[in-house]
């Protein structure tokens, strides 16, 4: 008790701390107690101890904080289940929830309550000093590489903000989004029902990716003619079979046999209706390295998949001198809602799809939003889609299509930041564009320790144009506009700031 009484002394007089794992002590029949460190430091209520299991438990993590930033937005950390980690409420506004522990998959219950009651990492303040709570001990993260990068920066992140620097990151949506959405439609079974969405995309003005057998181009030109008003066409192609990842009896096709179906079914959908197809969707799924390399030489743009990875945002991938980006699963579509589930109701139905919906926007990811013309886009369940736009449309989130995606994505990975501290009232941001196209903005959240009372922007070079800024008190942070950022250029800001 006195060691607990001390942390909470030393951070209450301006000390900062990075924990993990449960601050409670074991009954003597084995439950939980003694929260009251967690409630009045942390802010945060405990709710459960995460089950154990054979295979490692799944933590998504918040993008668009100081704390995760260089990861990806909602990147699944893999974490082994033999410690005990547990799962928190945040109550106090001075707390931020950065992950959550709910797998979407395997969970039952409400998602969105779900996602706030398994808060599993966390950061805020308390008196005048600073914590960051991991919910896990960080010996028990597991995988490879790219998770222990994760980690790395997840702690280095926390450090640096415990250590009251300033920071800044690259937002992933134009216009400061929170979230962004996209279009996905399948032309199988029933293909006739893939009119009943036409209108709908129409009123709503959004362009849809339409997805159409590749092998079939020549007899489905009429219908690939009639989708271009629409939005974009990519190709599904036989590339080989995989039960999964971990699959090692099957195989996918050599690179040179993929290269020439991708090839072959670009150049039949050109000859047959016109149509320039720049992604291809794997017909069961799953793709490998020799997909990236086929997709580069055959000039593909983007890969659609089913299956899940470890993100909620594209990755940019770069073979050779080409640039792909890879759009997998991110929430539940309508082979799982109306075929799996069985919904048949038009308010069951939207209420599973706008729970995901609520989950994206607290990740800050995007919403692939996948539609089948024998499920969803049936005549008796297609309204539910109207009602989805609208929705998007409510929660103000950015609704773009393929093409257009890949463009924002592919520039934006091709901005380096860096920020440097001098001293405690100056700030330097260097922002460069190492891409071939000019970008017409780029935003730039600094997260301050304490909003300055005043502050200044000059550059390092005159006439060099000045960002414009838009100030938020409350989360202590100024956003830069950065516009015009041409080809090759870098520009060098500073700010001079007062508390």
């Amino acid at each position: 008790m006195t060691e607990i009484l001390t942390i909470k002394d030393f951070i209450d007089r301006g000390g900062n701390i990075l924990a993990t794992g449960a601050t409670a002590t074991f009954s003597s029949d084995g439950k939980w107690r003694g929260w009251e460190f967690f409630k009045e430091v942390y802010g945060t209520n405990f709710t459960k101890e995460i089950s154990k299991f054979p295979s490692p438990r799944l933590l998504t993590l918040k993008g668009a904080s100081p704390i995760t930033s260089d990861i990806p937005t909602g990147y699944r950390l893999k974490i082994a289940t033999w410690d005990n980690m547990v799962a928190t409420r945040v109550l106090d506004p001075r707390t931020h929830q950065l992950s959550f522990w709910y797998d979407f998959k395997l969970d039952s219950g409400l998602v969105k309550e779900e996602v706030l009651n398994t808060s599993g990492l966390c950061f805020g303040t308390y008196g005048k000093g600073r914590f960051v709570w991991f919910g896990f001990d960080i010996i028990t993260v597991v995988g490879q590489r790219e998770e222990f990068i994760v980690l790395d920066n997840l702690i280095r992140n926390s450090l640096y903000w415990l250590s009251k620097k300033p920071s800044a990151y690259i937002v992933d949506w134009p216009g400061n989004k929170k979230a962004a959405a996209i279009v996905v439609a399948s032309v199988g079974e029933e293909p006739e029902n893939i009119k009943n969405l036409l209108p709908l995309l129409s009123a709503a003005g959004i362009k849809a990716t339409f997805l159409v057998d590749g092998g079939a181009a020549s007899s489905s030109s009429a219908l690939v003619k009639s989708l271009s008003g629409y939005g974009d066409v990519a190709g599904v192609v036989d590339i080989g079979f995989m039960n999964s990842v971990n699959d090692t009896v099957n195989k996918l096709d050599k690179v040179e046999v993929q290269t020439a179906d991708f090839s072959g079914a670009i150049q039949s959908f050109k000859t047959s209706s016109g149509a320039k197809v720049q992604g291809i969707k794997p017909l069961y799924g799953l793709f490998d390295d020799n997909s990236l390399m086929a997709a580069a030489s055959s000039g593909v743009k983007y890969i659609i998949t089913d299956s899940l990875t470890d993100r909620s945002v594209p990755k940019y991938v770069v073979k050779g001198e080409e640039a792909i980006i890879t759009v997998t699963k991110t929430v539940r579509d309508d082979k799982e809602i109306v075929g799996r589930y069985g919904l048949k109701d038009h308010d069951f139905q939207l209420y599973t799809y706008l729970e995901d919906v609520d989950r994206l926007l607290f990740e800050g990811g995007l919403y692939v939003l996948k539609l089948h013309t024998n499920f969803q886009l049936k005549p008796e369940n297609v309204a539910v889609v109207k009602d989805i736009f609208k929705y998007f449309k409510e929660k103000d989130i950015w609704v773009t299509s393929m093409p257009v995606l890949y463009n924002w994505w592919t520039n934006k990975n091709k901005v380096e930041l860096r920020v440097e501290a001098r001293g405690s009232t100056r700030m330097v941001i260097a922002v460069s564009n190492v891409g071939t196209t000019n970008l017409k903005e780029v935003l730039i959240p600094v997260d301050f320790t304490s909003m300055p009372g005043t502050y200044k922007l000059s550059s390092e070079k005159i006439n060099t144009p000045l960002p414009e800024t838009e100030i938020n008190r409350e989360l202590k942070k100024l956003t830069l506009r950065v516009k015009d950022l041409k080809s090759s250029e870098s520009r060098i800001y500073y700010i001079d700031y007062k508390n």
